[in-house]
């Protein structure tokens, strides 16, 4: 299992006072001095686990060796970064760290959250225990303060448009890529095309894109891939590489061919070209902006990406109050393994949702991001959600493996977002 070792540098920092900390961004004796004690306090009993403790485990030996990688140096340079920005808000030491791997610790699995179609609704990677208060802290990273933010959310676009208030938009979105990729699919099996040696095998040569039901037949079609192992599956044809996996499970008669000429010819017709981006994800934002369901689709990107109902659905207030924020803590280290920490952005879920607020009666639009989108060819789109002439999400979608299934969806949130927090967190004070 992989582990995100910041997490395990913040959990272990957290137990460090705030004036060693500050110390150590500028003092390199003291900067190295606190790896082993990070590691001494991942390891103690204020650092808790699940069922098994096989997070702490699996973090404790990867962190636990004798000659730290400046990789390492650098997640323990982003870990003071980020718990010096937790303490702009939260300024005491934890009674205790909870991390939230494999399986919740007992004192914290009130506060997950399973909504909207989403797992792990609730995103903290740790939670941070004062009192009765409990703090869930979802962890970002980046070596720079002036370098890109990171995503905070990458899922599947199908989780943004799931429920019954939006099956219309579904339905819709469905049949935009259906019909993209089925004319994909017919344009594959022209002459001299990756798969015009197999299109009569296929059955594509039979089947006229000239209805909804026939567009449907060829984008439901599969067929027999042979496996590395020699075994031979049934997939989707649009998933299919190049008839070099065809001929090997079906007809040995057709030649050689390049290897994944198909994918290839795909990916190019997902690429935005001359200015143009491609049919498929023009037909996503024309859907998206569609005056009907545009509000309830930003709505949906904006809760699932902000968490902004997460508060709504914890039912934990008689016993427990409970606080989110997203920390993005700054550093690295050069060959020398000398720090270089930068100033960490904490956002606190309660200003998020004032800012939001504030927003709520602005019309909603999403904004083809040019400048990003034809940078280069690339089989992926860049767009902004905008409310009103604010800024908030930059959204990047493409494909990741099976075509069939929805493009991935990452999210941002924008400098203009930010600083309407900053104003949230004015007007809460």
């Amino acid at each position: 299992m992989a582990y995100e070792l910041s997490e395990a540098f913040y959990a272990g920092l957290s137990l460090v006072d705030t004036n060693t900390l500050v110390e150590a961004k500028t003092n390199s004796e003291t900067f190295s001095s606190l790896y082993q004690t990070t590691v001494d306090n991942f390891n103690s009993d204020f650092i808790k686990d699940g069922a098994g403790n096989s997070t702490k485990r699996g973090m404790l030996s990867a962190i636990s060796v004798d000659e730290p990688t400046q990789q390492l140096y650098s997640d323990l340079a982003v870990g003071i970064s980020a718990v010096l920005g937790t303490r702009k808000l939260r300024s005491p030491i934890p009674q205790a760290i909870y991390l939230t791997g494999n399986q919740w610790h007992p004192d914290v699995e009130q506060f997950q959250v399973k909504a909207f179609g989403m797992k792990e609704y609730n995103s903290s990677d740790i939670i941070l225990r004062y009192g009765n208060e409990f703090v869930g802290i979802s962890l970002k990273k980046k070596p720079k303060e002036n370098a890109p933010s990171p995503t905070l959310i990458n899922n599947s676009f199908g989780t943004f448009i799931a429920g019954n208030e939006l099956r219309r938009l579904q339905d819709k979105i469905n049949d935009v890529r259906t019909e993209f990729f089925a004319n994909v699919i017919v344009d594959g099996c022209r002459p001299g095309n990756p798969l015009s040696d197999i299109a009569d095998e296929v059955g594509v040569s039979r089947i006229k894109l000239n209805s909804k039901s026939n567009v449907k037949k060829i984008w439901d079609l599969k067929v027999d891939r042979i496996k590395s192992n020699g075994k031979v599956e049934k997939i989707p044809l649009i998933n299919l590489k190049g008839v070099e996996e065809f001929s090997k499970g079906v007809n040995n008669n057709i030649g050689n061919t390049r290897k994944e000429a198909f994918r290839k010819f795909v990916n190019e017709k997902l690429q935005s070209k001359n200015k143009s981006i491609s049919g498929l994800y023009q037909g996503f934002l024309d859907v998206m902006n569609d005056p009907e369901v545009k509000d309830t689709i930003a709505d949906s990107l904006l809760n699932k990406v902000l968490k902004l109902k997460l508060f709504d659905e914890l039912n934990t207030w008689k016993n427990s109050e409970f606080a989110f924020f997203t920390v993005e803590g700054v550093g690295t280290v050069n060959k020398n393994n000398e720090p270089n920490i930068g100033q960490a952005t904490s956002i606190n879920l309660t200003s998020s949702i004032v800012a939001i607020a504030m927003l709520a009666k602005m019309p909603v639009t999403l904004v083809l991001d040019s400048e990003k989108t034809f940078q280069r060819k690339a089989a992926k789109v860049f767009f902004t959600l905008f409310k009103g002439d604010y800024d908030i999400l930059d959204i990047e979608l493409r494909y990741k493996g099976s075509f069939t299934a929805m493009p991935q969806f990452f999210a941002t949130t924008t400098n203009t977002f930010k600083k309407l927090v900053k104003d949230g967190e004015k007007a809460i004070a």
